[in-house]
């Protein structure tokens, strides 16, 4: 069975708590001193603050040897502390870093993990190591290593001194030296036999045939170069292009029979 309270019981609840509200506060006497709270989350009380403390004036330290401090007085809300320019910054490019390095005994490639002064003694050593040479535009022969010019004057007195012996290069081929060739030589047109023979340009506008179509309306308008020849079925006659036009190669004629009247005029009867 349900239950539920009514305007009379609600009055009676009421004036029950607060009956028991009072009997509380009287029990447990509100605190009015801070030295009064309980302390159990470790904060500082009225306590525990020094008699006459007072706001710090003295500027934030910024670096040394960690230490609790011996003053009084406690720092305000708002302090802010000085950046410290012994350490590098985490914003900036660092150009004002002075970096050591420690001496690379060879050449190592930098690895994942070096530090900046292993680093640096890395690229130290391999820059000490290029020589003047990895920085110069141009070599001459006598800056190369001495085994390397004795080796190319080698080189070069077998090549001056080199004698073709080969039986199926030409004798001309062989000689020291040839500031002309024949055409005979090099297998090349004689200058007097050059008008017998046809250039390419003589060739640009012979006939190429293309194809064939049934009509004359079938002719391609476009894309044609001077020379393209095509068969027309319907006259039967082949057409060159000219540049502008379609030419016909040729005429249509027919043989007929020659007739009696033909044959007395010419006879004359």
């Amino acid at each position: 069975m349900a239950k539920y309270l009514n305007e009379a019981g609600l009055a009676l609840y009421d004036a029950k708590v607060k009956e028991r509200l009072g009997k509380k506060a009287d029990a447990d006497a509100v605190p009015t001193k801070m030295s009064q709270l309980a302390n159990d989350a470790g904060y500082i009380t009225g306590t525990d603050v020094p008699e006459g403390a007072a706001a710090s004036n003295t500027m934030p330290k910024m670096d040394g040897a960690a230490c609790a401090g011996t003053e009084t007085a406690f720092a305000r809300g708002d302090h802010t502390h000085p950046t410290d320019t012994t350490r590098l910054g985490t914003a900036g490019d660092g150009s004002q870093v002075t970096v050591s390095f420690n001496a690379a005994d060879g050449r190592e490639a930098p690895a994942s993990g070096d530090t900046l002064a292993a680093i640096a003694g890395k690229v130290a050593k391999y820059l000490s190591d290029l020589g003047l040479l990895a920085f110069k535009d141009g070599v001459s022969k006598d800056e190369l290593d001495a085994a390397v010019q004795a080796s190319l004057a080698k080189a070069d007195g077998a090549l001056q001194s080199f004698t073709e012996t080969d039986p199926t290069v030409p004798a001309w081929a062989k000689q020291a030296s040839k500031p002309a060739y024949t055409a005979a030589e090099v297998g090349a047109i004689p200058a007097d036999q050059a008008d017998t023979f046809a250039k390419k340009s003589d060739l640009a506008s012979v006939y190429r045939y293309k194809g064939s179509v049934a009509t004359l309306a079938e002719l391609p308008g476009s894309d044609n170069g001077v020379g393209d020849v095509w068969n027309v079925e319907a006259t039967d006659m082949n057409y060159g292009w000219t540049g502008a036009a379609w030419d016909p190669l040729g005429q249509i004629f027919e043989i007929q029979a020659i007739t009696s009247q033909e044959i007395d005029a010419i006879v004359g009867a």
